[in-house]
């Protein structure tokens, strides 16, 4: 589980990222995205990966 969640960790990152640079619109080719693909989508998806991340980190550890 350890490897899954690094995984999510490092594409909710890259989503986060992603959504900062659409919004910001700092490169323009990125405006010929469909619609559905705003910055809204992006920092959303980064943030259910997260929490994705967050629940395969906690899936490892013991219950007493």
């Amino acid at each position: 589980m350890g490897i899954l969640a690094w995984i999510l960790g490092c594409l909710a990152g890259l989503c986060g990222i992603m959504g900062i640079v659409v919004a910001t619109d700092t490169i323009s080719a990125l405006a010929d995205l469909p619609s559905p693909m705003t910055a809204m989508f992006w920092l959303t998806l980064g943030v259910l990966l997260m929490l994705g991340c967050i629940a395969a980190l906690n899936s490892r550890s013991e219950t007493e």
